[in-house]
């Protein structure tokens, strides 16, 4: 008998400022930091809630076509699996008109070094991949499994 697919999808952005720092967002709901994004909605592409979640987290719409440059899976515990968009070099300009929502706390721009210490565990080891993925022509696909 074959189950139903029960697996959560996840969207993210890696964002960058001219100064090659990464953009990470502090919410309210848990401990850390994380990437921007959000869940994919029943009926909605994983691109759509991408922007859809930009547009939520930081009150900017991207006007580029989504380049995706990583698929992560995790299993078991947590079950998802995550597509992390290019969101893009923000100038100042488009830094400035950042408007978080009431469940982010918090947006910083830091060094690749610094956002490896304060991300979530999941989020660091995604980052340096995905940051790879960018400047190469391919997508970076991650896989993390829990040990039991």
């Amino acid at each position: 008998m074959r189950q139903q697919a029960s697996k959560e999808v996840v969207v993210a952005g890696l964002i960058t400022d001219e100064n090659e720092r990464v953009l990470i967002v502090k919410p309210s709901h848990k401990e850390g930091w994380i990437f921007p994004g959000g869940y994919v909605e029943i009926g909605e592409s994983p691109s759509g809630a991408f922007l859809r979640e930009m547009r939520a987290e930081l009150g900017i719409d991207l006007t580029t076509p989504p380049r995706l440059l990583s698929i992560d899976y995790r299993g078991l515990a947590e079950e998802y699996v995550m597509f992390i968009f290019d969101g893009g070099v923000f100038t100042d300009e488009m830094v400035s008109r950042i408007k978080l929502p009431p469940q982010l706390l918090e947006v910083r721009f830091v060094a690749p070094e610094e956002a490896m210490l304060l991300l979530r565990a999941n989020s660091a080891r995604r980052l340096m991949p995905t940051l790879k993925a960018r400047s190469q022509t391919g997508i970076a696909y991650l896989e993390h499994q829990e040990l039991l």
